[in-house]
């Protein structure tokens, strides 16, 4: 914790890569197992990781944790910096998909985003195939990111924008029956064992 604690006083978040180290000691894997272990950690530990940074374990991928913090610290540096920009483009152009929490981080660097319902009404030109896939695929991706793999339980449900998604179901019926996705889907699914 100690190693924990004096990252967040110096950088302000624990959203560090996996393979961090801090003063020598393997910060990023001992906060990539905190994560994993989430659901079993003792209250007080919970706690005092929440103290140090409320978002140390987000829903959302922490890749995008990261990224936040990115453009965070450029737009405290230079509100005109290009990389934050560019991110932060991205983010507007995604915000139907974006966790309520999430946007209000970005409304909080001063982005001014469009409204999330017009945004998911767009993306409902999807048909409703394609859009179960693309929600899927992003639970797949955030599962992957927070847990390190894809060794989904069957029974598991992984929560995206608000909606549950039987992530282990997906993946299983998809194993399977791989040969029927489109070619464009089977790449994207194929990519996600990358």
């Amino acid at each position: 914790m100690a190693h924990a604690t004096a990252h967040a006083a110096h950088h302000g978040h624990l959203a560090v890569p996996v393979d961090h180290l801090h003063d020598d000691f393997p910060l990023g894997r001992w906060l990539a197992t905190q994560r994993t272990r989430a659901h079993d950690l003792t209250a007080e530990r919970t706690a005092a990781l929440t103290a140090l940074d409320p978002w140390w374990n987000p829903p959302w991928p922490i890749t995008w944790q990261r990224a936040y913090h990115a453009a965070r610290r450029q737009t405290e540096q230079d509100a005109a910096a290009a990389p934050a920009g560019e991110w932060l483009t991205a983010q507007r152009q995604r915000v139907g998909r974006l966790h309520p929490e999430q946007r209000r981080l970005l409304e909080n660097l001063g982005l001014d985003l469009p409204d999330a319902a017009a945004s998911r009404a767009k993306n409902s030109l999807l048909p409703a195939r394609e859009r179960a896939f693309e929600r899927a695929l992003a639970a797949a991706r955030a599962f992957r990111q927070r847990e390190g793999h894809l060794h989904v339980p069957q029974w598991h449900i992984e929560e995206i924008d608000g909606e549950q998604v039987r992530l282990g179901q997906w993946l299983s019926n998809l194993r399977r029956r791989r040969s029927s996705l489109t070619t464009p889907n089977k790449r994207r699914f194929l990519d996600l064992w990358e």
